[in-house]
């Protein structure tokens, strides 16, 4: 389940000293909702045979699309040496969107218009309208609120990788870049950076040193390829560890050649120290 997430989240050593309690302890100690809730799924998850992990990946979809096309698309990609890995499909919830009339679609956050772009071609050229801010970091809660669970559970941060396509992309790299403590990677497949004005009061330590990988296509229509070069070189100048990979036949798809890729990140940033 997605929850909402308050803005101050409680930290995770009051977390931990929770879980370690006894039912009749924890009784005693006041936990806003957000954090009763985190713990309530890490409990269902310590109870469910079989399901202990050692990494965990969130994936995270496109924009009117379910989580079940990434699932076909990664169902087979094995991480060897992360040890139990938990793969986490999230679906966006239902909301109005400006493209669509206004209609329900599963989607984190709003777009005004595609594609996305600098400026919108016209009589005359224009500044594309841009997402809502209040509008991203809502969504921004929601995964933080996963990633909240999996600590409680005892998963510290920099086990979990978090990536999306699309949207679900956007979302990754907008989590990544405003977390205190570094993930363990990020992948950007077909995305953007949303609201890139307020990323000088948003970016965090734990932001610049996750390592990052973004793939796009050079024929993409829907997220404008200079863009996303333009975005990740910005990235790249605040401090990211950022690498940047444009595939000259691709369009808004995971092909082949960037599966590869992405799957060999992942098996660089979750596999395990020999013990």
């Amino acid at each position: 389940p997605l929850i909402r997430s308050s803005q101050r989240l409680q930290s995770l050593r009051t977390w931990s000293s929770v879980v370690g309690m006894s039912k009749e302890e924890s009784g005693d100690v006041e936990l806003s909702p957000e954090d009763r809730a985190a713990k309530e799924v890490a409990d269902l998850w310590r109870a469910a045979p079989g399901q202990e992990a050692d990494a965990a990946v969130i994936w995270l979809h496109h924009q009117g699309e379910s989580e079940a096309m990434q699932q076909m698309m990664f169902g087979d990609l094995k991480i060897p040496g992360a040890g139990r890995v938990r793969w986490l499909w999230p679906r966006a919830p239902m909301q109005p969107s400006s493209i669509r009339g206004h209609s329900l679609v599963l989607q984190w956050f709003d777009v005004k218009e595609y594609p996305i772009c600098r400026r919108v071609r016209g009589v005359p050229d224009r500044p594309r309208k841009d997402e809502e801010p209040e509008d991203v970091q809502r969504a921004v809660q929601r995964i933080e609120a996963m990633v909240k669970a999996l600590e409680v559970e005892g998963l510290q941060r920099h086990r979990i990788l978090l990536g999306g396509f699309g949207m679900g992309g956007a979302l990754a790299l907008k989590t990544v870049l405003q977390s205190r403590t570094p993930f363990a990677g990020g992948v950007i497949c077909s995305a953007w950076l949303p609201c890139q004005e307020e990323l000088e009061d948003r970016l965090r330590e734990g932001g610049i040193t996750t390592e990052l990988l973004w793939c796009h296509g050079a024929r993409d229509g829907v997220v404008e390829p200079n863009l996303a070069a333009e975005q990740a070189k910005m990235l790249k100048e605040a401090g990211a560890q950022l690498q940047f990979q444009l595939y000259p036949e691709m369009q808004f798809e995971l092909s082949a050649e960037p599966l590869g890729a992405v799957r060999g990140f992942m098996v660089k940033c979750l596999a395990q120290e020999p013990s």
